[in-house]
């Protein structure tokens, strides 16, 4: 899987928990995230309208950090493909689009049913769980991905994230398959 381009849809980089892992796994090179501008746009005012504790100077901070990662993940030129896809949330061509021309041929999402395997198939794509995503990262390379997500883990100091902290988290983000497969290097985190 390393190397390859995946598209990162807004409600998987929505959670501050499934950004920082996917983002810290991108950062070292297990795979190559790409979003677009309207990706971003789209998690960022859903998070500010439902976290009053989340200020718009912390989010220009975290979006600036975002695009600071290498190779770039902005895609560009997407929009000439929006009219070639037919989904059944037509607000969520633009992700479609964005694998396309980036080259991704993998979309990350919560929202797998927005995505059917039939129309992402005729253009060489597929949706996946980020929770399926991670767990699979963790099954390829064991050793190296529990150590991303450890130093993850350590950079919480306010307040700091204990192990325990941390399985809770996974399990109230949904992360049910990474956390299972985490459990055997527990030790290790």
């Amino acid at each position: 899987m390393s190397g390859s381009k995946v598209v990162l849809d807004a409600n998987v980089l929505y959670g501050n928990l499934s950004r920082d892992l996917l983002l810290s796994l991108f950062a070292e090179g297990f795979y190559e995230a790409k979003w677009t501008e309207e990706i971003t746009d789209e998690w960022v005012r859903h998070l500010l309208e439902n976290q009053p504790n989340v200020t718009p100077d912390k989010n220009r901070r975290t979006v600036f950090l975002m695009h600071q990662i290498r190779p770039s993940p902005l895609v560009e030129n997407y929009r000439q493909y929006i009219g070639q896809i037919d989904l059944p949330d037509k607000d969520d061509r633009h992700v479609v689009a964005a694998a396309i021309a980036s080259g991704a041929r993998k979309i990350l999402t919560w929202n797998l049913r927005d995505f059917p395997a039939q129309i992402l198939g005729a253009f060489g794509v597929v949706a996946e769980s980020p929770d399926k995503f991670l767990a699979d990262l963790i099954i390829e390379q064991p050793i190296e991905v529990v150590g991303v997500f450890r130093r993850m883990r350590e950079r919480f100091k306010k307040p700091p994230m204990s192990i325990d902290n941390f399985f809770e988290s996974l399990a109230r983000h949904q992360l049910v398959l990474t956390a299972k497969q985490l459990e055997r290097y527990r030790d290790l985190l």
